[in-house]
């Protein structure tokens, strides 16, 4: 779901027809919620879950507690280490509603305060290795 919001969002930045913070609020939220559930969907994946929620978590700390004796999968571990300062750190920022603030025109260099189509797009990328690398391991075991 995640790469139809993308690809529908750069059509909008190639047709040129409305603001990039216009487009930024109405396609961010969408991607970013497609892209924390396909994480989340990974995270029950890679424990090994079985017992699935109607909704997948968005971090470690929201998954489901694992029956006595199974121990939390390495990934898992690895994951909980990217949200803490990484790019899934980054996916994990909530996103103000309605428009970002535009910075003045005599500001040089400004943060990226936004999830942006290039934000987006390399969350989605660094997800879609996640998985690869990950799903090996899991059909492995």
């Amino acid at each position: 779901m995640a790469s139809i919001v993308l690809t529908a969002w750069d059509s909008a930045v190639k047709a040129s027809a409305l603001a990039a913070p216009v487009l930024e609020a109405a396609f961010a939220p969408a991607a970013r919620l497609h892209l924390l559930d396909a994480y989340g969907w990974q995270l029950l994946a890679c424990n090994r879950v079985t017992g699935l929620p109607l909704k997948p978590p968005h971090c470690v700390a929201a998954m489901p507690l694992l029956a006595e004796g199974i121990e939390e999968a390495p990934e898992v571990k690895e994951f909980r280490l990217l949200e803490a300062g990484g790019w899934l750190a980054e996916l994990q920022k909530e996103i103000a509603p309605g428009l970002a603030p535009v910075a003045p025109a005599h500001v040089l260099a400004v943060e990226r305060t936004s999830f942006n189509y290039a934000a987006a797009t390399d969350c989605f990328r660094e997800l879609e290795h996640l998985m690869d690398r990950v799903s090996g391991v899991i059909d492995e075991s």
